[in-house]
Formats: C-alpha cells, structure tokens, sequence
C-alpha cells in the first residue's frame, strides 16, 4: 500500500514550482509587452499563480512530515 501523504507531497511540490516558475515567468512577459491601462490585471494574474504557488509548497512540506512520520512509525513497529 502507498503513502497517501507521499504521493501528495509530490504532486504539490511539481504543482507549486510551476506555478510559481509560470507566474514569475509572465510577470516578465506582461511587464515587457503588455504595457497599457489594464496593468493591475496582469499583475493580480501573476501574483495570483505565485500566491498558490508558495500555498502549494507549503501545504506539501506539511504532507512531506507526515509522510516521514508515517514510515518512521511502520519501521518502529516492524522492528519492535
């Protein structure tokens, strides 16, 4: 049987760095060729992808723990 909180670790961790990449990426873009009123927009997209971004990261460091925690318990209980 997998770990649950494994598997989430990992596809939070791919998620969260992406977004954050993708989101650090288009403030560069939108900043070099969408220069017009609407401005805020583009920046509240690109702070919205970094903002889940580090959310993500976050929430898959938590699920990192618990997944340590979870097979240093089963080893303690294997050899005791």
């Amino acid at each position: 049987m997998s770990n649950y909180h494994f598997e989430r670790w990992l596809y939070k961790t791919v998620f969260g760095f992406f977004l954050i990449a993708g989101g650090i990426f288009c403030m560069y873009y939108f900043l070099s060729h969408f220069m017009r009123k609407d401005w805020l927009l583009y920046g509240l997209i690109c702070s919205a992808g970094i903002g889940i971004g580090v959310y993500l990261l976050s929430s898959a460091a938590v699920n990192k723990v618990k997944s340590d925690m979870i097979k240093k318990q089963k080893v303690k209980q294997q050899s005791g």
